[in-house]
């Protein structure tokens, strides 16, 4: 029996409607046309993949944005719960600001600060991203003490080449933005300074610049030694310098055929060897930790795909090292004080510990010439 009904119009909106059930269950696509049923439990996500607006071909039929918006204002305010708008103009971003429930809205297209400015009604928005070369960040300014920066955990700029660093300080009261993510601008000490504004609760900085410009290793420098994750690594503020000169030094390499062909090989996960020794109990841990020797830590999990392409290139790389360094795998399933002892959000997350301090961590995967890297910077070179 369906919980609900949603009105859609009856000539149906451009874009892609998916219907999932929260716990379970294969996402159905729909029709976005008519009367929409949902089941308790279940979930609309809309996309529209259009690069242009006002008519112009979009996803492969052509639309009025204009209409588009209207008919998007006229839906019920829990409508959706992803959005993923390509193409977006400041009607069809006013249009999808009455989307109350929205905890994931990405948008990329023309809009400008005007759009953004009205996106302050949603209790629910966790994740938000913003693409457009139009977008100078004054918008912001209009979120301040919003329901909207109240909910947001991750902010996403990308390709906003207009973009004015000062004004991401107007969300620096925002109480649980912990992420920040910058693709394809320029990172420099102005965005450092705007990014710092955030502590202590930014936790994770990620920073693409366009191809060819590579992040200044002065501004990682800062960002590391402010207690920040960077690009998916941290290090204690001491050790900061020394990662940002590795990480300028890794940048420098020309890219190696041999390295190529191992990232091209990666599509399929290589088998696990056992090298890592599996810990369950944090007292075996500290054991280990109390002797001369590093521990490489692997937090992973059985169901981490990327942990599964992960770990056997920790294996190699631990096996390099003899007994000059030991490796472990945690598995956060079987040990429950691995999360909150190391502080991890998410899995793979690894960390290298000397006498029971930790030199440095990465989240995601990483190559095994990039760990190499890190832990050759850290003073552990293979035998």
């Amino acid at each position: 029996m369906s919980a609900r009904v949603i009105e859609f119009p009856a000539q149906g909106i451009p874009g892609t409607l998916v219907r999932y059930t929260e716990g379970g269950g294969e996402p159905v696509e729909l029709d976005a046309c008519g009367p929409v049923a949902l089941s308790s439990g279940s979930r609309l996500v809309y996309v529209l993949d259009a690069t242009g607006a006002d008519g112009d071909v979009g996803g492969g039929e052509a639309f009025d944005a204009d209409a588009l918006a209207t008919a998007l204002a006229q839906l019920p305010s829990d409508a959706f719960v992803v959005a993923d708008l390509a193409g977006a103009t400041d009607a069809l971003v006013r249009a999808i600001a009455g989307q109350r429930a929205l905890r994931t809205l990405v948008l990329a297209g023309g809009f400008t600060d005007e759009g953004v400015a009205a996106l302050g009604g949603m209790p629910e928005l966790t994740d938000l991203v913003l693409e457009s070369p139009r977008f100078t960040g004054a918008g912001l300014a209009a979120l301040t003490g919003s329901e909207t920066a109240a909910s947001l955990g991750s902010l996403t700029l990308s390709e906003a080449t207009a973009f004015r660093p000062e004004h991401l300080r107007a969300l620096a009261g925002a109480p649980h933005l912990a992420s920040l993510t910058f693709d394809g601008m320029p990172a420099g000490h102005d965005l450092a300074g705007a990014v710092l504004a955030h502590l202590p609760r930014l936790a994770e900085v990620s920073v693409t610049e366009r191809p060819g410009h590579a992040l200044d290793p002065a501004v990682l420098e800062r960002l590391l030694a402010a207690g920040l994750c960077v690009n998916g690594i941290s290090a204690p503020p001491e050790n900061a310098a020394l990662f940002a000169g590795a990480a300028a030094e890794a940048a420098a390499l020309p890219s190696t055929a041999e390295q190529d062909d191992e990232d091209e090989g990666d599509e399929e996960a290589p088998e696990e060897r056992g090298v890592l020794r599996e810990i369950v109990a944090e007292d075996e841990l500290e054991r280990l930790l109390a002797g001369p020797v590093p521990v490489l830590v692997d937090v992973t999990a059985p169901w981490c795909g990327p942990c599964a392409f992960l770990t056997p290139v920790l294996e190699d790389t631990v096996e390099a090292r003899g007994a000059a360094l030991t490796g472990v795998k945690v598995d956060v399933d079987r040990a429950a004080w691995a999360q909150e002892r190391f502080g991890v959000l998410g899995v793979p997350t690894v960390l290298l510990l000397r006498e029971g301090r930790e030199v440095f961590r990465f989240s995601g995967v990483a190559t095994r010439r990039q760990i190499e890297g890190w832990l050759a910077t850290a003073g552990v070179a293979a035998r």
